[in-house]
């Protein structure tokens, strides 16, 4: 199957490199990282979401307006706007992106976050919400009449929406999260099964993991991974910018923000065992800024020449991997190299390796 990638947008272009504060809003740096990802090959973008950073929605809709070809993979919180608004909001958004929109339900793992919000829930009843939202997503965008709802999280009576997703199969829907009761959503609902950073050997389980999980509700979602790359003409100076990266974090360190969300999150739990592996694993997985930062930032990174990258990531692909979120640490240097470089190898290399399998 082909691959889809997909990079990441922020609205300003701060990184570990260079510590920028969440409250400054860029538009020129939006408009940039749109540009440079839509140039580039990137199928998508995410746009993510939190309790105190600026609306996504809206810089979704921007996007919208100033891309030609580049989806977004918009991050969204049940709990905070009603399920059938969502529904025509969502639809709407896809009609501005000519049906290039995809949505990644967020549960949220931090207490503390939501409740910033007003949402005083527990951990295992916002995923459980999620689920709930997502079927009335669903039945809104594929019905031609209001539907009455009664459920443990929403009511309603007579819930339409006028204007329906542009994709006719809907909006894709993307979910994460390794705790068992994001596991049990995910695997009910989820077109994607998004994860952060890992080893071949780690998305394997995961994989298995989670088809467990969907078989009973006769669903087999693809996997997303989102991974690092540091990208150079060989090997050698690929881990040559590797330690300067890593020194230029550390220089940077005093600058970050800690990650609260990431303590209560069993995804990044797993990121802080990983971390504890050591520095260097399979053919070029690099853990240095897990360890640098333990388990607060998702920054598993696959370090060397693109050859060597792309059959890195040819191994998760053969996981069962077909989809990957790119991103480097420089939000535009890397991100036109990894377009240049690593995109259109990796969908050469793909399409080569499904014709041969088609052809067996």
């Amino acid at each position: 199957m082909p691959v889809e990638i997909n990079g990441l947008l922020n609205h300003n272009l701060g990184s570990e490199l260079v510590p920028t504060p969440m409250s400054h809003f860029d538009m020129d740096a939006i408009a940039r990282q749109a540009r440079l990802h839509d140039e580039g090959g990137y199928d998508r973008v995410l746009i993510a979401n939190a309790a105190t950073m600026p609306d996504n929605i809206s810089i979704a809709a921007y996007v919208a307006g100033i891309t030609q070809r580049l989806g977004v993979m918009l991050a969204h919180r049940p709990g905070f706007i009603a399920p059938t608004m969502g529904a025509r909001l969502l639809a709407t958004l896809d009609h501005l992106l000519e049906g290039r929109l995809a949505v990644h339900i967020i549960s949220a793992a931090s207490d503390i976050e939501t409740q910033a919000d007003g949402d005083f829930l527990t951990k295992e009843e916002r995923y459980a919400r999620s689920g709930e939202y997502i079927a009335i997503l669903r039945a809104i965008w594929g019905s031609d009449a209001p539907i009455d709802h009664d459920g443990a999280f929403y009511r309603f009576r007579a819930g339409f929406a006028e204007v329906k997703p542009l994709q006719k199969a809907g909006i894709p829907v993307y979910f994460g999260g390794m705790s068992p009761a994001a596991l049990s959503v995910g695997g009910q609902y989820a077109d994607t099964f998004a994860t952060l950073s890992d080893t071949v050997e780690g998305m394997t389980q995961v994989v298995s993991t989670v088809r467990a999980a969907a078989a009973p509700h006769h669903r087999d979602p693809a996997f997303l991974m989102s991974i690092r790359l540091i990208v150079a003409d060989g090997e050698k100076d690929a881990w040559a910018r590797a330690d300067t990266v890593r020194e230029q974090i550390i220089a940077a360190s005093p600058r970050l923000a800690q990650n609260i969300v990431a303590a209560k999150a069993d995804g990044f739990q797993r990121t802080a065992e990983l971390a504890a592996r050591g520095d260097r694993l399979e053919k070029c997985f690099w853990n240095g800024i897990n360890q640098l930062r333990g388990g607060q930032s998702n920054s598993g990174t696959l370090v060397g020449d693109p050859d060597q990258i792309v059959d890195a990531l040819l191994d998760y692909y053969d996981a069962g991997v077909a989809k990957f979120i790119l991103r480097g640490f420089d939000p535009v240097e890397d991100t036109v190299r990894i377009g240049r470089d690593v995109i259109p190898l990796l969908r050469a290399r793909v399409a080569e390796r499904d014709a041969a399998k088609a052809a067996a």
